[in-house]
């Protein structure tokens, strides 16, 4: 998968975020905007509720901060299995692949830093993010083989491409989850988030840059590694 692409279905994945993060936090001071983002993200990648950043939020539950990293999670295996070339994936295949990505995210690694309102009303935190690598240790040649290994090298027929495709895609995140115990990190990444308030004082954070942080969580193409 070309990083545009990552980038733009990054894009659909955060939608969610972005819509529970606009639903409003009045008054916030530098600590309240840092635990919000904090929280946040914890949130969307960990699967953790702080209640901090619950109270924060008005009329968030616990309930929809679990959906909004279900929601997370379900999009980031629809991209996994794009970059690893599934065409149609089936229901059982989307669950091996969530399951994957969520024990992948159990993973993340981000440090919060202190919030600093600018004069214009927003607040600016900087977070420095710890890329994931384990997608990199999967390399052309274990590839090759799951293509082997799949039937799709000798499938003739569409219904045979269709079976060897899924049997290919089940292959290739048995891989993946084999390689999880030698999981590192790559380069840090220090990305700034800004939370801005909108006429009536509620904030959210600004799309681009939890687009940007979200596209470095996971290194899909070697670009942070060490």
């Amino acid at each position: 998968m070309s990083l545009l692409k990552r980038t733009a279905a990054a894009g659909l994945a955060l939608c969610l975020l972005l819509a529970l993060a606009a639903c409003g936090e009045k008054g916030l001071t530098e600590t309240d905007a840092q635990v919000y983002v904090k929280g946040h993200l914890d949130a969307a990648y960990l699967g953790s509720y702080d209640q901090a950043y619950i109270d924060l939020v008005d009329d968030m539950t616990q309930e929809d901060a679990q959906k909004m990293h279900d929601q997370n999670v379900e999009d980031e295996a629809d991209i996994l299995l794009e970059y690893l070339t599934i065409e149609d994936p089936t229901d059982e295949l989307r669950k091996q692949a969530q399951d994957l990505v969520r024990e992948i995210y159990s993973h993340s690694k981000y440090t919060v830093g202190s919030a600093t309102k600018t004069k214009d009303g927003d607040f600016a935190i900087e977070v420095t993010v710890s890329p994931i690598e384990v997608l990199t240790l999967q390399t052309e040649n274990d590839f090759m083989d799951a293509l082997e290994e799949s039937g799709y090298v000798d499938a003739l027929t569409d219904e045979e491409i269709a079976q060897a495709d899924i049997r290919l895609g089940e292959i290739l995140l048995e891989q993946l989850e084999g390689f999880l115990p030698q999981l590192s990190y790559g380069k840090d990444q220090i990305i700034m988030l800004q939370l801005k308030p909108d006429e009536e004082g509620y904030y959210s954070l600004v799309d681009t840059g939890m687009l940007t942080l979200d596209g470095c969580i996971i290194d899909y193409t070697g670009e942070y590694m060490n």
